[in-house]
C-alpha cells in the first residue's frame, strides 16, 4: 500500500516531458520577442543618427546663406573620423520654381547594409540679398489743389 501512495504523489515521465515542451515553446516565443525588440532599438538608433547627420549637412547649407545650384555627395569621414562609416550624404539644391530668391535644399542620408535605407530632409532657403528686378518704381505726385 505504501508503494501505491508513492506512485500517486509523483509525476510521471510523460507529464514531465509535456511540461518541459510547453516551457520550451514559451521560452522560444519570448526569445523571438526579445530579438525583434533589439532590432527595433537598432533601427531607431540608426534613424536618429541619420536625422542628426542630415541636420548637420543642412546647417552647412544654411551657413552658405544661398547655396549654388547642383548636387554634391560625400561621407562623414572628414568631420567624424571613423564614427559613421555606414552613412553617406547627398545634397541637391534646386531653384524653387516660383521665386528667384528662394532655393530648395534636399539632404538625403543613405545608411544600412548596402546603403539601402535613407532619411531625407527638405528646406527652403531665402537669399539674404534682395533680387534685382530691373524695374524702377515711379511715383506720381498729385497736383496741388488750390481754392
Amino acid at each position: 500500500m505504501n508503494l501505491l501512495r508513492r506512485r500517486a504523489r509523483a509525476f510521471t515521465l510523460i507529464e514531465v516531458m509535456v511540461a518541459i515542451a510547453i516551457l520550451g515553446i514559451a521560452l522560444l516565443g519570448l526569445l523571438g520577442l526579445h530579438h525583434q525588440s533589439m532590432r527595433s532599438v537598432i533601427r531607431a538608433q540608426q534613424t536618429t543618427r541619420a536625422s542628426m547627420l542630415a541636420q548637420a549637412v543642412m546647417t552647412e547649407a544654411e551657413l552658405e546663406r544661398f547655396p549654388d545650384l547642383g548636387s554634391s555627395r560625400g561621407d562623414f569621414e572628414a568631420s567624424f573620423r571613423g564614427e559613421f562609416r555606414d552613412f553617406r550624404w547627398e545634397r541637391m539644391v534646386e531653384a524653387s520654381g516660383m521665386f528667384p530668391d528662394v532655393r530648395k535644399v534636399m539632404v538625403a542620408i543613405h545608411y544600412g547594409p548596402g546603403f539601402t535605407q535613407s532619411f531625407s530632409l527638405v528646406e527652403f532657403l531665402h537669399s539674404p540679398i534682395p533680387p534685382d528686378t530691373g524695374q524702377t518704381i515711379q511715383t506720381t505726385q498729385k497736383p496741388a489743389v488750390t481754392r
